[in-house]
């Protein structure tokens, strides 16, 4: 499952966009423009007085109640999270209706749904499997927090429109901290015609809120924060964009069927399935950095190793030169065993994904090619659920060994299996 939920929970946002739903006309028909970034060093003594904090107190009821009144919406968030590490951007989409049922997609890997007193979780690129619980006592918070580890998903429509009805307005600025924030108070507002902003201080970090005047729905939230235990000058900045539209009713009823589906027991049920020592290496064409086309069964008779990794994963970056090692000494070794890395998970479309695997791995000047998976249909067949991972195939086609995260001592492990494999008859 590519270790999504728990990433979520962590404040580690991955790529993907998830298809829009067609919608009715939504109600304003005027939209706002979108909210500028929100600055903590813009809001005054005034802004920060005990009659702002007051004023502020009350447009967040509003704002809660707005959520929780509204007859249907759709919502897009955008979350770009710049840090020391990069860039990364995450991209939630989500409809609303009825009932409190809601349709949630996160980057297109993962789905969550409630109809009627049912709690649906689901992988978009295969829903032949699904979890299913039973909402008790309205509590859907918790069976989404539990589902991502006990982190939940930073989505401010969640706690507004689903948590308990009675909240004293003191209480709700701890709704926003998005599990990126501890214990968040508000200590600033300030309104103008476009909207109003809402400045939270909490442990580690900073956050204002900007609330439309329209819909007094949430359109931004810009939070800055230091991890903890990281030092005082590791900040992260994480822009939430906001885009929602409100409606009379969704065109079409939330609604999940189940038939044919096979209903799993927890979250890890729903991911890819890994392969087991043994089995036959699913067979797959794909291109080398530089265009040419390999094909794995092309292969057959020699051994076979594939890393998968990712330009924004830091353990396969420490372990490709660990890897290349190993290259080098079957090389001057002569043994018939072919090495390829294989990029997946890259931010953007085809030529953006080529860029940014070969931006990384052309200085790098390793003894061997890499393979780009552009769909991530490949690794989703060798049911990878983090990287970096590799698998040793031996000469027959089936998988001999496989090595999960980075490990500085692998070297003279992989050239004993590898010595193993190839004295293996293909």
């Amino acid at each position: 499952m590519r270790q999504l939920t728990a990433a979520l929970a962590a404040g580690v946002f991955l790529t993907g966009l998830a298809t829009a739903t067609v919608q009715d006309a939504p109600v304003p028909p005027a939209k706002a423009p979108a909210a500028a970034k929100g600055d903590p060093a813009a809001f005054t003594a005034a802004d920060k007085s005990p009659e702002a904090i007051k004023a502020g107190l009350a447009q967040l009821a509003k704002t809660r109640a707005a959520y929780r009144s509204a007859p249907a919406f759709t919502e897009g968030i955008v979350i770009n999270v710049k840090s020391p590490m990069g860039e990364q951007k995450t991209m939630i989409d989500s409809q609303w209706g009825a009932n409190n049922a809601f349709d949630i997609v996160v980057d297109g890997q993962m789905r969550m749904l409630a109809v009627g007193s049912n709690f649906y979780m689901v992988m978009p690129a295969d829903e032949s499997r699904y979890l299913s619980q039973e909402i008790v006592d309205g509590d859907v918070m918790g069976l989404i927090a539990a589902a991502t580890g006990g982190g939940g998903l930073p989505d401010p429509a969640i706690p507004f429109r689903l948590g308990k009805a009675d909240v004293k307005p003191e209480e709700i600025p701890a709704m926003l901290g998005l599990g990126a924030m501890a214990d968040p108070k508000l200590v600033g507002f300030r309104s103008a015609a476009t909207g109003s902003q809402a400045l939270l201080e909490g442990q580690g970090g900073k956050a204002v809120v900007s609330m439309n005047a329209k819909t007094g729905f949430v359109d931004r939230i810009d939070l800055m924060v230091t991890p903890p235990g990281a030092p005082p000058e590791f900040k992260i900045d994480v822009a939430f964009v906001i885009k929602n539209d409100l409606m009379k009713a969704l065109k079409s009823p939330i609604a999940f069927d189940t038939t044919g589906k096979t209903k799993v027991d927890s979250p890890d049920g729903l991911g890819p399935q890994p392969l087991e020592v043994g089995s036959m290496a699913p067979d797959f064409e794909l291109k080398t950095l530089d265009g040419e086309t390999v094909k794995l069964s092309s292969l057959r008779g020699q051994v076979v190793v594939l890393d998968f990794w990712a330009t924004w994963c830091g353990p396969c970056k420490r372990g490709l030169p660990v890897l290349n090692q190993v290259v080098q000494w079957a090389a001057e070794a002569d043994m018939p065993v072919k090495f390829f890395g294989v990029n997946v998970w890259e931010q953007g479309e085809g030529a953006q994904k080529l860029a940014l695997a070969k931006g990384f791995w052309d200085p790098q000047n390793f003894s061997f090619s890499s393979l780009i998976d552009p769909d991530d249909s490949v690794v989703a067949e060798y049911g990878v659920t983090g990287i970096p991972t590799s698998f040793i195939i031996g000469r027959d086609g089936k998988v001999e060994v496989v090595h999960q995260g980075f490990d500085p001592s692998m070297v003279e492990a992989m050239k004993a299996e590898l010595k193993a494999a190839v004295a293996q008859k293909g």
